[in-house]
């Protein structure tokens, strides 16, 4: 799951006493009005995209933003507008991840562990120069 940046919008308050709420308007690339996809908020003057608006979906380009006052009977101000030049999206998934098994080899030594009740690391024995393909291991 891709992870995208959240991001707050905020605004200040309408100064008129008759506002219960505000309206949120967005459309991608501009030209936002009072056509554009919306949103009925609650008496708020800020929220965080996309978790506080379940119908805006994030979107690939720069959007518009709109925020109108609402009275008791349903009234709109006029509209406060904000050009976002951000992108509410995530960068493309890189493909073809492979691995590879390689001829070469890494040499691996063991190191021995320190007990529990003991204060001096134990020593570890030089590993023996065989050709065995069996590994040798030491426990402590």
């Amino acid at each position: 799951m891709a992870k995208m940046k959240k991001r707050r919008l905020s605004w200040k308050a309408s100064n008129s006493s008759q506002v219960v709420g505000y309206k949120l308007y967005w459309s991608v690339g501009g030209g936002v009005g009072y056509h554009s996809s919306c949103v009925r908020l609650n008496n708020v003057t800020e929220i965080v995209l996309p978790d506080d608006v379940a119908s805006f979906t994030p979107v690939h380009g720069p959007i518009e933003f709109g925020i109108t006052a609402i009275d008791e009977l349903g009234n709109e101000s006029d509209m406060a507008t904000l050009f976002a030049p951000y992108q509410f999206s995530v960068p493309e998934a890189p493909q073809g991840l492979k691995m590879e098994t390689l001829k070469e080899f890494v040499s691996i030594q063991e190191s021995g562990v320190p007990s529990e009740d003991s204060e001096t690391e134990p020593s570890t024995p030089a590993p023996e120069e065989d050709e065995s393909p069996v590994r040798k291991l030491q426990f402590v």
